[in-house]
């Protein structure tokens, strides 16, 4: 069965974020081994990006001098990765939401084909899945209100928690791990007080279970062509 529209559109998001954090840690690797061997030629008061043609970056990186810059690449790495986390946890949320949509609009118990809306029952799956918080904690509502199976995701689902967990301590913690995180977060070892600081390595780990979450969920639709315009999801 080949993947929907939406699950195409995550992999093609998620995609595009590994390329570039792979070209973006090509990028930072190459300006330091550059500056590295040419070091006693530069200046200790040259401008780097003065130095190297950049246009996109002048004026905002303020005085970044060789040693300024060989001191900052561990932290300029460690930023390409874990901000990773961000476009992660948001595509596959956006994904889910897609997908609750699309399944409920392939049963016509939950839709009214006649009418383009949801009817009562599917209004009632949709209310409670969406007023629950955490993206494994509403696939598990959806299991039970729809309902489907989910046993074999459990464990790809605690994937789908760390995730969750990591982007809220992001966005809402600046990156600091409170106790409830530290006990929460599964695959990956932090401790209170600590800054979620990812490396690739981590950051793939945690992101091929949540992907192989959302082919599961795909499977469950199945694509037949209708007199309209476009194609609506059919559950197996």
């Amino acid at each position: 069965m080949p993947d929907s529209e939406h699950l195409r559109d995550l992999k093609a998001v998620w995609g595009d974020a590994c390329h570039s954090m792979w070209a973006e840690l090509l990028s930072i690797s190459i300006a330091e081994s550059v500056v590295r061997s040419r070091y006693a030629e530069i200046e200790s008061s040259a401008i780097l990006n003065e130095i190297v043609y950049a246009p996109e970056v002048k004026g905002r990186l303020g005085t970044l001098t060789k040693d300024r810059y060989l001191e900052r690449v561990p932290r300029y790495k460690d930023a390409v990765i874990t901000n990773r986390l961000i476009i992660l946890s948001a595509s596959f949320e956006l994904y889910l939401n897609n997908f609750i949509e699309a399944y409920l609009a392939a049963r016509p118990k939950f839709y009214d084909q006649a009418t383009g809306k949801r009817t009562m029952a599917g209004d009632k799956v949709y209310g409670e899945v969406m007023k629950v918080r955490g993206l494994s904690a509403r696939i598990a509502r959806m299991a039970e209100e729809a309902p489907f199976k989910i046993k074999s995701l459990n464990a790809s689902l605690e994937y789908v928690d760390d995730v969750y967990m990591l982007r809220n301590v992001l966005a809402h913690r600046a990156g600091q791990v409170d106790d409830y995180a530290a006990r929460s977060i599964k695959h990956i070892s932090f401790r209170s007080g600590d800054r979620v600081v990812m490396t690739a390595q981590q950051m793939m780990t945690l992101a091929a279970p949540v992907i192989k979450v959302a082919e599961a969920l795909d499977r469950k639709i199945e694509h037949f062509p209708l007199s309209h315009s476009h194609n609506q999801p059919r559950l197996r």
